[in-house]
């Protein structure tokens, strides 16, 4: 794959474990990287949307396996690492693209709710990155990007529990940066704005004046796309992004810079 400016993106030679490559966002990074050569481990907990994803990697040229993995349960991403790791080496690059959110105001959240929410998003991503970290680190080179959300950095009113869960999510990733990078193993994010996903549409034709106010805000006019994240973890998978590492990129049209 060929930037505009002509550098070249080729993750040929290099395996990727997309985490949550069922659907959305985590589903569109995959094509991308297997588009750009990379062998493709897909992990989630729905299989057969996960068929669904590889048969249209397999249908772009691309090769991918899939294995079912619960992020919010340690033992099953136990045995998702050692699966992989044992079936296909230790992976060049690493994705945690976990799904779900929680609309409620805070004061109603119960203690359930937010425990999956956290054992979701920052548990999760902490043990799956963990689960990898020995195998990338035996080889001296690695790359992990954490999903985080615009939401991270903002309070954001009726979808507290999930955004604090991505912000704890935005320091882990500095944390591991600052802790592995002497592995060869760098760890960034990705932080997008409400991004037109499967889930996310649902939500969003029930709500339709939300998407109108947000949209009014966003300088580049609409709310994103699976595909428009696919460039920036592109870059951060590929050599081109070797000297960043503990960086969480905003994806947001420019909502952040306009409000």
């Amino acid at each position: 794959m060929t930037s505009q400016d002509g550098l070249t993106i080729d993750l040929r030679n290099t395996i990727s474990v997309v985490i949550g490559a069922s659907e959305g966002i985590g589903a569109a990074i995959a094509l991308g990287w297997a588009r750009a050569g990379s062998s493709l481990v897909l992990g989630g907990r729905d299989a057969k949307r996960m068929v669904s994803t590889g048969d249209r990697i397999r249908q772009a040229g691309g090769t991918a396996d899939f294995e079912t993995v619960d992020a919010r349960l340690p033992e099953s991403i136990d045995a998702f690492s050692k699966a992989v790791v044992g079936r296909h080496g230790p992976p060049t690059i690493l994705v945690n693209s976990m799904g779900g959110t929680l609309i409620k105001a805070m004061r109603e959240v119960t203690v359930g709710e937010w425990d999956d929410l956290h054992h979701t998003h920052l548990r999760g991503a902490f043990l799956t990155c963990r689960a990898f970290a020995d195998a990338m680190a035996a080889k001296g080179y690695g790359k992990i990007i954490n999903l985080s959300s615009f939401s991270s950095f903002r309070g954001n009113r009726w979808r507290g529990v999930y955004s604090v869960a991505k912000a704890g999510l935005n320091h882990l990733t500095a944390v591991l940066a600052s802790e592995w990078g002497p592995s060869g193993i760098r760890v960034n994010g990705i932080a997008p704005i409400t991004t037109r996903t499967p889930r996310a549409s649902k939500q969003l034709a029930k709500e339709p004046e939300r998407e109108a106010e947000l949209t009014k805000h966003i300088p580049l006019g609409r709310i994103a796309t699976p595909e428009d994240i696919v460039g920036p973890a592109l870059f951060l998978a590929s050599p081109l992004s070797d000297f960043v590492t503990g960086q969480t990129l905003v994806v947001d049209g420019g909502l952040m810079m306009a409000r």
